[in-house]
């Protein structure tokens, strides 16, 4: 199992994560009902595709022993006309020449989590329904 979430009970809408040994929360911001006591899933998720941006692009300057110093990546979400629009900025600190540059936007579209969101991904779900 990849991740295993659950509602904590007595605590609103606090949920407990255990993703392989790690364990950690997700909660809603306090203007949404929740206590604010952890990122929200919109938040989580974000920094799930940043973390992976990043280290997708890390590996490949380390294995080609390129001189990236730094990778910050961040996003923006704007709703219009119906649709989300999100842009994704990604800012590389570190002596790359005009191909490396090409290379690593190549590269950042290769992590596992944008392949994941913007591939074929097939979804099934499974409910169970417990008394």
């Amino acid at each position: 199992m990849l991740a295993e979430i659950q509602t904590e009970a007595g605590q609103g809408y606090r949920q407990r994560i255990q993703a392989g040994q790690r364990r950690f929360h997700a909660d809603l911001s306090e203007d949404k009902g929740g206590q604010g006591t952890a990122p929200d899933p919109h938040e989580l998720f974000y920094a799930a595709w940043g973390a992976c941006t990043n280290m997708t692009l890390q590996l490949y300057c380390q294995r080609k022993n390129w001189p990236l110093e730094s990778v910050k990546t961040s996003f923006t979400e704007e709703r219009r006309a119906g649709q989300t629009w999100v842009t994704k900025r990604i800012e590389l600190t570190g002596s790359l020449d005009s191909e490396q540059q090409a290379r690593l936007k190549q590269i950042a579209e290769k992590c596992p989590v944008n392949q994941l969101i913007t591939g074929p991904t097939q979804l099934t779900r499974e409910w169970v329904f417990q008394d």
